[in-house]
Parts: C-alpha cells; sequence; structure tokens
C-alpha cells in the first residue's frame, strides 16, 4: 500500500513537471497555441488587432496626398476615405463622406466596415487622424496594405489641416 501511494504520488509529479514543461515551452514558441478556446471572430479580431500595433509603416511622398488632393478625393466621391481616429473625436467633427476606421477599435471597426471595403481591394482609399504627430492613420493604412489592399495613401494633414482650411465637417456617426 505505501508502495502504491509512493507510485501514484511520483506520477503526479511527472504530470505536473510536464504539464510545466509544456506550458513554458508554448509561452516561448513563436506562434503559441492557445492555452484556451477561441471562436474564429474571436481570433481574427485579436490578428487584427496585434497587425494594427505593428510599427507604422514608412510615409513616402508617393503614399501620401496634399490638402489639394484629398480636397478632390472627398469631393470626386471615388475614393473611400478613413477617419482612424478614436470614434469620440469622429462624431465630433469629421471629413463628409469618412468612415471611422479608428485605431484604436480596429478589429470591431474593420469587421464593422469589412463588407463596404472588402469587394473592391483595389478602390483607392486615404486615410487621416488628427495630423501633425499623429501615427494612428500610418497604422491603419499599413494593416489595410497587410490585409491586401492595394491603393492607400495618407493624409498627413488631417483633421487639423483640413479644419484649420475652413472645409466642410460633418457631427455624429453618419459619415
Amino acid at each position: 500500500m505505501i508502495r502504491f501511494a509512493r507510485d501514484i504520488g511520483a506520477v503526479i509529479v511527472i504530470a505536473i513537471v510536464a504539464l510545466g514543461v509544456g506550458f513554458g515551452v508554448n509561452r516561448m514558441s513563436a506562434n503559441p497555441l492557445p492555452t484556451m478556446y477561441q471562436t474564429p471572430e474571436q481570433r481574427f479580431d485579436a490578428q487584427l488587432t496585434r497587425l494594427v500595433a505593428a510599427p507604422p509603416f514608412p510615409i513616402t511622398p508617393n503614399l501620401t496626398v496634399n490638402l489639394d488632393e484629398f480636397h478632390s478625393a472627398v469631393s470626386g466621391h471615388s475614393t473611400t476615405i478613413l477617419d482612424a481616429r478614436p470614434s469620440v473625436f469622429y462624431e465630433r467633427g469629421h471629413v463628409p463622406g469618412a468612415l471611422n476606421l479608428a485605431r484604436d477599435d480596429f478589429a470591431k471597426d474593420y469587421s464593422r466596415l469589412a463588407p463596404v471595403l472588402k469587394p473592391d481591394l483595389d478602390k483607392p482609399i486615404i486615410v487621416y487622424c488628427a495630423g501633425g504627430e499623429c501615427h494612428d492613420s500610418k497604422m491603419v493604412a499599413g494593416a489595410l496594405l497587410a490585409l491586401g489592399f492595394s491603393k492607400v495613401r495618407v493624409f498627413t494633414g488631417g483633421w487639423d489641416e483640413w479644419s484649420a482650411a475652413g472645409l466642410p465637417t460633418v457631427k455624429g456617426t453618419a459619415p
């Protein structure tokens, strides 16, 4: 009986050590397995969140637009305009026709906008944020390029330059 208890104890210790080693190796892996079940939607949201958290892509002159080009794109209605600012700022005022694809809520907003965006991956897209030192538009643009969108550009002047020029604005949640 004592030998049986000792053998059971040894098996339990070996199992605990093996479990610890397994969790440790998984945690250090480049692609760790999830320890809890996630639905496909949850996994997709997590991937999108990691994607938009990547460092902003380097801006080259051919990937940016100036105020005149941006104004023409907004007036022409043939370019998708995306506001990368948080929704609270979008609701206070945004460029007419702009859709809110906030960097902070990228996974949720992208899932909501995917039916509008995904049918034409080659349609021109211009992303803006507050302007100046704001990197949200660059991060969103980089994520969209990684998702397969081919004609993504950034209006670096952003909301600050647009509103300072006295151009039309819209308030609320509707584009």
